[in-house]
């Protein structure tokens, strides 16, 4: 879906002024409302149009309406735009008003755009909600007499270096089912896309469509499979089955596939990876990354011989310790550099082999 977003298109937008919520507060503050669309010059709509491109398309994250415990009105005001039911000032109205109530105390003031907008020519509704920053004022100026806002206010707030803190949402049409939760895609650039809750759940009423926890253990269970099956180098086994217990491992708090593809593949091995994860509904974009159900996994590597041997190591001791040299008859050598400290038994839970195959086995003698 991520190339999808490269054909996102803002038709009209509006924007509203959603002022700071003090608690206990004799007078509480009002939502600075538009009454009509902005004017969008081509040049403010293809700032904003690049800019929100990239944004949903290196952040955004799959969601989904909390259907059964419903949280927010949001996805019903979606409902009514997306089917045509209401006008977008209608709609941008009560979403101001959401936004306001949602916010948490002593929120700092910000900006929330509404926009009628296209995604590979499908009706789409975006929502953005923007901080302000104290060096630029938003201008109001009169459309067939109705109040609005200067929209070049909203795009050099958007574009300025100082401000990097805001959250987008986008519902399509091919979103909105007949009788379910309607999906889309939200981003938090502030998070590097993990969601504020408030933002998330209480606002949009939504929750991340994959959890993941489930998402990590796949992309791990599905990593190792395709090594497995895919791979027939034994060198590059390891070293691909190494490369993604390393990434795992990491303190990054997302995982992307595909960059993960580009910097530790081979160019003939990246697209067989892809779409082995996209066969098992693992998505190729960036993803949050949540380790919990894979963690005793991903500290040793094992690799397996034909006549059942196995070598079972430490990743962290694995390049240094461990040298492969495959042969032209499809065997290899492996080498295992260090000092013996050990040898044990070691329970398999295999069917044994039988033990003896000259007569019965011998009997333990007891002492005692």
């Amino acid at each position: 879906m991520s190339g999808e977003f490269a054909q996102l298109v803002v038709d009209e937008a509006i924007f509203h002024l959603v002022p700071t919520r003090k608690r206990n507060d004799p007078t509480p503050a009002q939502v600075q409302l538009s009454e009509t669309a902005c004017t969008l010059s081509e040049d403010v709509r293809g700032k904003i149009q690049a800019n929100f491109r990239a944004v949903l398309a290196s952040h955004g994250r799959p969601v989904v309406e909390e259907f059964e415990a419903k949280k927010s009105t949001l996805p019903d005001r979606v409902y009514e735009y997306l089917v045509e039911q209401r006008a977008l000032v209608d709609v941008s109205t009560d979403l101001a008003e959401l936004l306001f109530d949602s916010q948490k105390p002593n929120s700092s003031p910000g900006l929330l755009l509404v926009a009628s907008a296209r995604l590979a020519g499908k009706r789409a509704l975006l929502i953005v909600k923007l901080e302000q920053e104290g060096g630029f004022r938003a201008e109001e100026v009169l459309v067939d007499g109705k109040r609005t806002f200067d929209m070049s206010y909203f795009a050099n707030l958007l574009m300025t270096e100082h401000n990097k803190i805001y959250k987008a949402a986008l519902f399509c049409s091919d979103g909105v089912p007949e009788d379910g939760p309607i999906e889309g895609w939200t981003a938090d650039k502030q998070l590097s896309g993990r969601m504020a809750q408030f933002w998330l759940r209480t606002f949009l009423g939504c929750r991340q469509k994959e959890d993941p926890k489930r998402l990590t253990q796949k992309f791990h269970e599905a990593a190792v499979d395709w090594v497995d099956k895919q791979v027939d180098d034994p060198e590059k086994s390891v070293e691909y089955l190494m490369a993604a217990l390393v990434e795992l491992r990491s303190n990054t708090v997302t995982l992307d596939p595909t960059s993960f593809a580009a910097d530790h593949l081979d160019l003939t091995h990246q697209d067989s990876f892809l779409a082995y994860l996209a066969s098992k509904g693992i998505p190729t974009t960036t993803f949050d990354k949540d380790i919990e159900r894979v963690a005793p996994r991903l500290s040793e590597l094992q690799i397996g011989f034909a006549g059942g041997i196995s070598i079972i190591a430490p990743v962290r001791r694995v390049r240094e310790d461990i040298k492969i040299v495959e042969h032209a008859d499809g065997t290899s050598t492996v080498t295992v550099s260090g000092k013996i400290t050990s040898t044990r038994s070691h329970y398999s839970a295999r069917k044994p082999e039988a033990l003896h195959s000259d007569g019965p086995a011998p009997r333990a003698e007891l002492a005692g």
